[in-house]
């Protein structure tokens, strides 16, 4: 076949038919199969070639006869390849049957991978003509083979060693070749993968080049087709509508023509509403112009100065409205204060509001804030100066006239007596209240004719004034009033806040500050039935200056209070003829008639004394003071009804005040330190007892009456009366202990001297039952029948337990001897005398626990 090719002596079928040349098949065949040894395609294409590109072998036919010396030198050349033939078929059989697999298809695929070929071959510079590119090609082929072996352990390595450089240089060729073999096996597979593609694409092509003739003729028939119904239908029907479009515009020429002479001829017509102050209809002309420049005559130059002179004409009818609407609301306000609170003429005020509001000017709404500020300013200082000539003819006074100074009218205000002061301000509030009233008539008309027009706004769909500005309006309108109520509060605050602290508490008396309430309450009462919690600022001041009057009441009648308890004789006092009165006016006004609570004067033998429920009640002087001041508290808070609470707390303090100063003067021994009494006597505990009780009856229905009068706070009043109450039980607990503890004392004395002997009864029960009858006789005309026989039950349990334990000091038992039979003589007798007195004769008296 090829150079270097040696022929076997061994016939086979190939060699027997001499005929058939051996490169029949195609060469990209025969070039690409990767079972070929490299070697035999070394010089395939420095071979000379036939004209038919085939060779033939011929064979000599050897008819010697052929032995096994023949074949010798063959064995020995194959006898080392069997060898490491079997010694591979052995190492073979040892490795699974899927790494044989991938050895196999790792064989193939590192055959014709481009792993194979190195990288520099693919580089974009690569030019063997470099010396150094030449070098670096030459020498990685070392490395690339050492790799292959590695790869490939099983395959066949080639059977002569590459000694020398010719050899080393034949290899290089032949890797050369391989890598030459597998560029051209991927371009070939590259080529075969995209074949049918190609074809595809040839043969759409083809498809869509005789669409397109068949499209291009069907075209030309339509186009055809259609310029001969052009020709013969259509030209003529659009003549006749270029003739209705040119007729359209003639008459729009017209109309434009039209309204070109009607805005000529508007500014005239102008004048002539203005001159009978018809505002709305020169604004509604003006509207109208504005919008035929600014839309159907937009462009014509002849009227292109007209716009800009309606606007000016709108801003003069601007400045008339608002000198208008001016003029109007001072008439309004200035009108009679006598005559009712309504609008005088609905209809021009409807015709210049809707005016302004067409125009969109909104600046009247400060300037009636404005000028109402100045009209409340001057009725106040006029109604002043009239009213303070009126009531003093002095010469000095008689000059006042509106060019006063505001600083010399308040100094003449606050001259004034209280009474006259009243006077004034009762005209002042009349005059504010119209004024407040028709300003709100004027505003809530107002707003009715913005919503008006904001309904239409809506139902026409014409966008006159923004979501957002009619909120504003709205609002600016409410605060025009809600400024008026504010501003004549500050008015009036600013004359009455001057006379008040000018005035000492001790020149305006209850009555007097009560009818000033009742002026400012009545203001307050109708300015809030009409606006809801808009007189914060005058009801806070009144509300300041109520609390400093209390204060000052308070303050005057506590001081009373304590002075009276420090200067207290501590001895019965009788009360005055009219302390009935005092009583009476608490029930009739205040207590409404309780049937539990029956309150007389009696007189008796001269004196008079004072009976609660048909209960005699024996006081000091200083509990005839403290129901006088509760009087007085009562009747303030009468006088104040919105500050109910604040009295209730106050009065509360005063009897907590009484309670204190009583409890430190008694049982703190405070008369004595002042001087006021010598020792506390048993009498007298027993009168501060009985005066505490009679204060305390009263507590309750003072309790009620501030809980029906008072809405809120409830609980805080029932509250601190309930502890005012436990308070005062707790004092009369401690004074009955300590006359129980003063009774006890005494019998004590008697009870550790005494001795079973003769006589009986012995003196030391006479002594006790005398001692208890003297106490009884004191008690009986200043504690009630209730409290007198608590008071006795106490003194005999202590007294029967003190005996008891002197029975067990002499060792006395109940045998029956003679000393018992004397005990039981003596407990009779005590008991015999504890029955003669009238209250106590129903009290249990059992003397068998002493012997238990």
């Amino acid at each position: 076949m090829l150079n270097n090719q040696k022929t076997s002596p061994i016939p086979n079928h190939e060699t027997s038919q001499s005929s058939k040349p051996i490169f029949s098949s195609n060469l990209a065949a025969v070039l690409n199969d990767p079972r070929k040894d490299r070697t035999k395609k070394a010089y395939l294409f420095t071979k000379t070639w036939g004209s038919d590109f085939t060779e033939s072998a011929n064979f000599k036919i050897i008819k010697s006869e052929l032995g096994i010396k023949n074949f010798e030198s063959h064995i020995n050349e194959t006898n080392e390849r069997l060898k490491k033939h079997h010694h591979n078929k052995n190492l073979l059989k040892n490795v699974p049957s899927n790494s044989k697999l991938n050895i196999r298809s790792l064989n193939e695929s590192n055959s014709l991978s481009l792993d194979q070929i190195p990288q520099t071959f693919f580089d974009s510079n690569f030019n063997l003509s470099d010396r150094q590119t030449f070098e670096l090609v030459i020498k990685s082929e070392a490395s690339i083979r050492k790799i292959q072996k590695v790869q490939s352990p099983f395959l066949e390595s080639p059977t002569k060693e590459f000694s020398n450089d010719a050899n080393w240089c034949k290899l290089v060729l032949n890797k050369f070749s391989l890598y030459l073999d597998i560029i051209e096996s991927h371009i070939t597979k590259q080529i075969s993968s995209k074949a049918n593609t190609f074809f595809n694409a040839i043969h759409s092509q083809d498809e869509v080049q005789e669409h397109i003739l068949k499209t291009s003729s069907q075209a030309k028939q339509i186009r055809h087709n259609m310029q001969t119904l052009n020709r013969e239908s259509i030209i003529s029907s659009i003549r006749i509508l270029k003739l209705v479009i040119l007729k359209i515009r003639y008459q729009k020429f017209l109309d434009k023509m039209e309204l070109l002479s009607t805005v000529h001829q508007n500014q005239p017509a102008i004048q002539v509403h203005l001159a009978s102050s018809e505002y709305n209809g020169a604004l509604d002309i003006i509207s109208v112009s504005q919008e035929l420049l600014r839309h159907d005559l937009k462009f014509i130059r002849c009227l292109r100065h007209f716009d800009s002179q309606f606007q000016e004409i709108g801003k003069v009818i601007e400045k008339m409205i608002n000198q208008d609407f001016i003029k109007y609301l001072n008439g309004e306000l200035s009108r009679d204060v006598e005559e009712k609170c309504q609008i005088k003429d609905e209809n021009e005020l409807y015709s210049l509001v809707s005016s302004l509001m067409k125009i969109k000017s909104y600046d009247f709404i400060d300037l009636s804030r404005e000028e109402i500020d100045l009209y409340v300013k001057s009725i106040f200082k006029i109604k002043l100066i009239e009213k303070i000539s009126q009531l003093d003819n002095d010469e000095e006074i008689s000059m006042l006239n509106s060019d006063t100074n505001n600083h010399e009218l308040i100094e003449k205000v606050k001259s004034l007596r209280f009474d006259q002061f009243l006077e004034i301000i009762e005209i002042v509030l009349k005059n504010f209240e119209i004024i407040i009233c028709r300003v709100e008539l004027i505003v809530n008309f107002m707003l009715d004719v913005f919503r008006q027009n904001k309904s239409y706004e809506k139902e026409s769909n014409k966008e006159i004034v923004g979501q957002n500005g009619w909120f504003k309006i709205e609002d600016k309108l409410n605060d025009l009033l809600n400024k008026t109520v504010d501003f004549v509060q500050e008015m009036l605050i600013t004359v009455l806040d001057p006379k008040f602290k000018e005035e000492n508490s001790d020149k305006i008396s209850i009555h007097s500050f009560s009818s000033f309430l009742k002026l400012i309450d009545t203001f307050l009462i109708k300015i809030d039935n009409e606006l809801k919690n808009k007189t914060a600022t005058l009801r806070s001041w009144q509300q300041n200056q109520t609390s400093k009057f209390l204060n000052k009441i308070h303050s005057e009648l506590k001081d009373k209070l304590v002075l009276s308890i420090d200067s207290e004789s501590w001895k019965i006092v009788e009360p005055p003829s009219d302390f009935k009165n005092i009583i009476d006016t608490l029930n009739e006004n205040f207590f409404n008639h309780p049937s539990n609570f029956v309150c007389r004067i009696s007189n008796e033998s001269g004196s008079n004394f004072l009976y609660i429920n048909e209960e005699k009640h024996i006081i000091f002087g200083i509990v005839l003071t403290l129901i006088k001041i509760t009087l007085e508290y009562v009747q303030l808070s009468f006088l104040t009804p919105t500050f109910y609470y604040e009295v209730s707390n106050r009065i509360v303090e005063i009897y907590n005040i009484f309670n204190r100063k009583t409890f430190k003067m008694i049982l703190g021994v405070g008369a004595i330190e002042a001087g006021l009494l010598n020792v506390i006597t048993f009498k007298t505990l027993a009168l501060t007892l009985r005066s505490l009780d009679t204060v305390l009856k009263f507590i309750p229905f003072i309790r009620n009456y501030f809980l029906d009068k008072i809405v809120d706070k409830k609980a805080n009043v029932e509250r601190q009366f309930s502890k005012l109450i436990l308070d005062f039980q707790e004092h009369i607990n401690e004074l009955n202990n300590k006359l129980v503890y003063m009774i006890d004392d005494k019998l004590s004395e008697s009870i550790s001297v005494y001795e079973v002997k003769a006589p009986v009864p012995s003196q030391c029960f006479r002594s006790i039952c005398y001692q208890i009858e003297k106490t009884y006789q004191l008690l009986i005309d200043i504690l009630p029948e209730t409290n007198i026989k608590k008071l006795f039950i106490q003194v005999d349990d202590k007294f029967k337990t003190r005996l008891k334990n002197r029975l067990i000091q002499l060792k006395v038992s109940r045998d029956g001897g003679p000393q018992y039979a004397m005990i039981f003589q003596d407990m009779t007798f005590y008991q015999k005398q504890i029955k003669n007195l009238a209250y106590l004769s129903e009290i249990s008296i059992n003397f068998e626990d002493i012997w238990n």
